[in-house]
């Protein structure tokens, strides 16, 4: 049995009469889990929003950096062998992270977020089993959300650019697959992808303002 846990927090603040903490909550059931928890800057928290920040099961490694100002993070995972590694750097990002649900599934999924800039909202929701969601932001003001309840699904996201909205979601029993390459401001797109046979879909744009909605199913 093997737990390592790693916090290191520090504030880089001129006046400590206006020093904002950095605030880390954790629970952790079972076996063999590492996390790693680095907060450089002031007003970070990791948990609360209800309080979230847990790790159950075992086979899970946890990889948080989050440097800057303001930036919240809330995290729910539960079963399987998860990696989960997230870095922040900028202030005001906003992320929810959920793995499984009431039933603690979840098994063999690889999450990795890497965001750099100011206010991007990121919300993931995972069900299923085996998969894998990439997300990669450079930019300001960009939200993204994506639902993965399909058995078998994997998401490849890289947005270069402010304000852009993505909602992406995969069902059903088929392996699906998402690559999308964004360079822009103010797009939006809205993603389906479910059913018993598998899809794949790649999204390449450049520009502003376009709205992109496609929906596989069968």
């Amino acid at each position: 049995m093997r737990r390592l846990l790693t916090f290191a927090m520090m504030l880089l603040l001129a006046a400590p009469v206006a020093a904002q903490t950095n605030s880390v909550h954790i629970d952790q059931i079972g076996s063999s889990n590492v996390i790693d928890i680095t907060q450089a800057g002031s007003g970070n928290r990791i948990g609360s929003a209800l309080t979230p920040s847990t790790i159950t099961g075992s086979g899970n490694a946890v990889t948080i950096v989050q440097t800057g100002a303001v930036n919240q993070l809330d995290y729910t995972i539960n079963g399987g062998t998860n990696t989960i590694s997230l870095t922040y750097t900028g202030d005001g990002n906003v992320a929810t992270l959920t793995c499984g649900g009431n039933n603690t599934t979840c098994t063999d999924a690889t999450i990795t977020h890497n965001v750099t800039g100011d206010d991007n909202t990121i919300t993931t929701t995972v069900r299923g089993s085996d998969i894998t969601n990439t997300l990669t932001i450079t930019g300001n003001n960009n939200t993204v959300t994506t639902t993965q309840t399909s058995n078998n699904g994997t998401q490849t996201m890289t947005l270069t650019g402010n304000s852009n909205s993505v909602t992406a979601a995969q069902s059903g029993a088929g392996v699906h697959t998402l690559t999308m390459n964004v360079t822009g401001d103010t797009n939006t797109y809205n993603i389906t992808q479910s059913g018993a046979v598998s899809n794949s879909l790649t999204i390449n744009t450049t520009g502003s303002s376009n709205n992109v909605t496609v929906s596989q199913s069968n």
